[in-house]
């Protein structure tokens, strides 16, 4: 069930948004727009992967406290998962952030730390994980399910029974039809139609268009 901009968790409870950036300054203004009193901590790093998070955990108790992670997708979404955990083993809890701009059908599942950015529409019996960001005018049909860290730019239309593994992005303008399977720690930059099936760590962009894969054990 989702509660049209937060968690559903203690509204007594301070809320903060944290991280760098312009997802930091995008997640701020779209929380102080869906009415929820919020502050917002500037976290810096000397490699944009390992935060320094004492502005956190030395101002703001763990149980008194919901955050909401906001950074820009980089490096297939790994310094985004890597600060929620953070978060998550320090006691904190995750908020969500839903623009009141956006359609959710009730009972689109939102698993924390999840951005809807405006215009967005999803349709029932949709499952968001943890950390995903969904920016302007993203469209999703019934019965698709996102991992955790997955980055869905503007414009981007998932057809009925998409699943997406954790650490993707889809970049602006993508299409998928239904019951395409795209992989984990994926990246596809190209306009247009995507293959029914990605394999996981598969790159699409315009330096790329024939595609790459980081081949792992």
């Amino acid at each position: 069930m989702v509660s049209g901009s937060c968690s559903g968790g203690d509204r007594m409870k301070r809320l903060l948004v944290i991280g760098e950036g312009r997802a930091l300054g995008q997640a701020y203004a779209t929380a102080r727009e869906s009415g929820l009193d919020c502050r917002r901590i500037e976290l810096h790093s000397p490699d944009r992967y390992n935060f320094d998070l004492s502005p956190l955990f030395e101002r703001h108790v763990a149980s008194e406290t919901e955050v909401f992670v906001a950074l820009d997708e980089r490096a297939v979404n790994f310094a985004r998962h890597k600060l929620i955990a953070e978060v998550r083993l320090a006691g904190y809890g995750l908020l969500n952030i839903v623009s009141p701009r956006a359609i959710v059908s009730a009972d689109v599942r939102l698993l924390g730390n999840v951005y809807v950015g405006p215009g967005c529409n999803l349709a029932d019996r949709c499952s968001l994980g943890t950390g995903s960001w969904l920016s302007r005018q993203v469209v999703i049909e019934t019965g698709s399910r996102l991992g955790s860290c997955v980055t869905l730019d503007s414009g981007v239309l998932l057809g009925g029974g998409t699943e997406i593994g954790v650490g993707s992005t889809l970049g602006s303008g993508s299409v998928t039809l239904a019951g395409t399977k795209i992989g984990r720690y994926c990246e596809w930059f190209l306009p247009g139609v995507l293959p029914e099936f990605l394999p996981n760590r598969s790159f699409y962009d315009r330096l790329m268009p024939e595609g790459a894969r980081i081949l792992s054990n």
